[in-house]
């Protein structure tokens, strides 16, 4: 299968007046902020994009994406792999559109002054979401066991210390 350079932005009124499908891949070192988040930006981000008019009439991007990245476990601090998917349903902010009528589901996505979408900085947006705010192996794969993992420890209690506070309860009470 032939790997096929997706557009960096896209007219989605056009796109989706023909009912255009694409389906290629953006390299991960092109994606700038996804690439200082993971460790190796060597790699390709496989995404399908369908633009369509819904019911309504509006302009609906449905975009999925894929890619495997490599990131710190935050647990025991080793390299491990995982796999970003994402989808999204989107429709381009207009001014002609109430926003009341676009549906929940719908997330709106801004164009620059000639109407585009920057698709490739959707895509990258969506990925770095996907990301866990702790991203960390499986338990069973870490290097560090359940019994390691220590939480704090409280540790006997301190002697109490006299309340610097009980000095001007004195002295109110004279």
């Amino acid at each position: 299968m032939q790997n096929v350079k997706m557009p960096i932005d896209i007219e989605p009124g056009k796109s989706a007046q023909k009912r255009s499908d694409y389906s290629g891949v953006y390299r991960l070192e092109d994606l700038k902020r996804l690439k200082e988040t993971v460790n190796d930006s060597t790699g390709i981000v496989t995404v399908t994009l369908s633009c369509k008019q819904d019911e309504q009439g509006l302009t609906v991007l449905l975009v999925d994406a894929q890619t495997d990245v490599r990131l710190p476990c935050e647990r025991c601090g080793s390299e491990f792999e995982l796999h970003l998917k994402t989808s999204g349903i989107f429709t381009p902010e207009s001014k002609k559109v109430d926003e009341d009528i676009i549906p929940s589901t719908y997330e709106i996505v801004a164009t620059d002054e000639y109407g585009f979408v920057a698709l490739r900085d959707l895509v990258e947006d969506e990925l770095l979401l996907a990301i866990p705010i702790f991203p960390k192996h499986d338990e069973n794969d870490c290097l560090i066991s359940q019994g390691e993992m220590s939480w704090g420890d409280i540790g006997e209690d301190e002697p109490s210390k006299p309340n610097p506070f009980d000095v001007l309860k004195k002295l109110k009470s004279q």
